[in-house]
């Protein structure tokens, strides 16, 4: 993955980019936070009806409070220093500065120092900073990641203070609030931004080859038909690839081939593995056959680097919107079109991030008044602008993202047939066991048949999701 937001598979961002160390941030209980109490017993009857306009006005006036309570740059405690945390590279330290330079505008009385580190240093940072009580006041969370430190008692209850401000969660994309609720329908977290899977091809190799462009009638056949067109060989040796995705995630693509094919990863209850069913198997056999059968894409290599999509050897490519910044850089003429259909339908995947606060933070008001600027419109604002993620906010997703380049809508329209990544305790073990199946016996190589290799790895992946 790529620069601000990226999304966070360890195996596919530990080959990204990312450089700091993550600062530790006051440790000790946190002091109460000012949530109000239960209101006071309603008036009898016939006090009620002789108090009914100064009880209207007051209601008015607690309404009035309470949408100016939500807004940004409401913080009204003491002088606040706290640390934000994320993982990242220089860019995105410069990114995010800039955001959190607007916020500390907003709210001159919280002083917040940004920290960033590679994906591998800041989940181990992290959790020896938990370990001590001396986590980072506000820090990044990736969403499969989420059950797994929300379960620790470590994160903050936002609830109250969503409550307690009349903070509307309904202004976020759905899908992602919901990956930040805990079984107890408790928010530890806001999402902060998100990322769908697309097909972005590349319109100078269609135009040579006299292709119309991918549009959303497209299925998997018609898939395999044009990338045969567009792949090219010389003196035996291919030069240019139809098609190229990365296959060390399942976030990349073949997550969405496996609902697309009818399949699904785990039951609806996140208690059995399913994803040795026929359906599924047949959406991961898609993919090796693209590979080994059709020859349209190259053999992943173990361990390999590049982009053959950003290094112009392949003429499509499905990955998400993180890479948008990446392409655009790299001077590729470009577009988005929705990933084709399955047998089963659309489908594609979405992985939230978001923000979570550190349960002893010395400053739990501040820490989620940074929280809920960073989620509102004026902060979200500025993360679309930066196109390397989606934001969280509806509003600005629609108005904004969507309208600020040719596959913005694109990427915003996928929500509509969007699935979560998979979030739930152990997500880092049960993925990378599934994954190490899949590229040394599928993708790398083809030893086995997807089916085969599922039916092989399902019984040691059912005792993970027990653990």
């Amino acid at each position: 993955m790529r620069t601000f937001s990226v999304s966070r598979s360890p195996r596919l961002v530990v080959a990204a980019t990312l450089a700091l160390v993550v600062a530790a941030c006051g440790s000790g209980a946190p002091p109460a936070t000012s949530v109000p109490s239960p209101s006071a017993a309603a008036p009898s009857a016939a006090a009620a009806g002789s108090a009914a306009p100064a009880a209207s006005a007051s209601a008015a006036a607690s309404a009035s409070a309470t949408t100016s309570a939500a807004a940004c740059g409401t913080y009204a405690g003491p002088p606040a220093k706290i640390t934000y945390a994320m993982w990242g590279d220089t860019t995105e330290l410069a990114n995010q500065q800039k955001i959190v330079d607007a916020f500390s505008q907003l709210n001159p009385s919280i002083t917040v120092k940004v920290t960033v580190a590679d994906w591998t240093t800041y989940w181990d940072k992290l959790q020896t900073d938990l370990a001590g009580g001396n986590a980072p006041d506000v820090f990044l969370m990736d969403g499969p990641l989420y059950p797994d430190y929300q379960t620790r008692d470590q994160l903050l209850d936002l609830t109250p203070l969503i409550a307690r401000d009349g903070f509307d969660t309904g202004q976020l994309v759905d899908l992602a609030v919901k990956d930040f609720t805990a079984p107890d329908g408790h928010l530890y977290g806001l999402p902060r931004d998100l990322n769908t899977i697309a097909l972005f091809y590349n319109k100078t190799m269609f135009d040579a080859a006299g292709l119309p462009y991918p549009d959303d009638t497209w299925d998997w056949a018609k898939l395999v038909d044009v990338a045969t067109k567009l792949t090219k060989t010389s003196g035996g040796k291919t030069t240019q690839w139809g098609f190229y995705t990365e296959t060390t995630d399942m976030e990349n693509y073949w997550s969405s081939l496996v609902w697309q094919a009818g399949g699904d990863i785990l039951s609806a209850d996140k208690k059995s593995v399913v994803i040795d069913s026929p359906e599924a198997a047949a959406g991961i056999q898609f993919l090796q056959d693209l590979i080994y059968k059709d020859k349209v894409m190259a053999q992943p290599v173990a361990s390999a680097t590049g982009d053959m999509f950003e290094n112009g050897q392949a003429a499509m490519m499905a990955d998400g919107s993180w890479l948008v910044p990446t392409y655009t850089t790299a001077g590729i003429n470009f577009d988005v079109a929705p990933l084709p259909k399955g047998p089963a339908g659309q489908a594609t995947s979405v992985n939230p991030s978001g923000v979570v606060a550190f349960k002893g933070t010395k400053y739990p008001d501040a820490a989620w008044e940074f929280i809920k600027c960073y989620t509102g419109p004026k902060l979200q604002a500025m993360i679309a602008s930066l196109k390397a993620s989606m934001p969280a906010n509806k509003q600005v997703l629609t108005d904004q993202y969507a309208t600020s380049f040719a596959g913005g809508k694109t990427f915003a329209d996928a929500l509509a047939y969007a699935h979560l990544k998979p979030s739930f305790k152990g997500y880092n073990e049960f993925s990378t066991a599934l994954q190490d199946k899949l590229d040394s016996k599928v993708f790398n190589d083809n030893q086995l048949t997807a089916k085969a290799a599922l039916d092989e790895i399902t019984p040691a992946l059912q005792k993970l999701l027990g653990q």
